[in-house]
């Protein structure tokens, strides 16, 4: 089960765990084909799974990578307030974890989420990844300081 809840109509609670995924100067990006913005790959965490348990996970999941537990380093813990476009609240815990991936991952190039297929999953330079409207905006700070930080961002 999701740790996802509604509250009542307007307002839901999320947990979620997400990956900044690099290779050298590429960075790997998620972009939906009914939103105008980019996220990195990741998804809510279930009952009884702990944050980089759901990471592997979801990674697995969406693009059928075996990644390493060595290789995931847990960046951020954001507590995030914010409302959707439609004036729905949330209320999330998110936990970011940076992930250098092999060749071997790198070279599979572009493709679509394995589980949806309005998701698009592509590599971008650095100075392109950095140009990109990415939510929340706060993960390219990763890029230049991937030190342990506990963010509250109230949007």
């Amino acid at each position: 089960m999701d740790l996802s809840f509604k509250i009542n109509e307007q307002e839901v609670f999320n947990v979620r765990s997400a990956a900044l995924i690099r290779h050298n100067d590429y960075y790997f990006i998620s972009k939906r084909e009914d939103k105008d913005y980019y996220s990195i790959p990741g998804g809510r965490i279930n009952y009884g799974e702990d944050s980089k348990s759901a990471i592997l996970r979801e990674l697995k999941e969406e693009l059928n990578w075996n990644i390493n537990p060595a290789d995931v380093k847990l960046v951020r813990v954001i507590e995030n307030f914010f409302t959707f476009k439609d004036n729905t609240k949330f209320h999330e815990y998110l936990f970011i974890y940076e992930i250098n991936i092999s060749d071997e991952y790198f070279n599979q190039g572009n493709f679509i989420n394995l589980e949806n297929p309005l998701m698009h999953m592509e590599w971008y330079p650095k100075h392109d990844y950095l140009n990109l409207d990415i939510r929340p905006s706060i993960i390219k700070d990763i890029i230049t300081d991937n030190n342990f930080k506990h963010l509250i961002i109230k949007n």
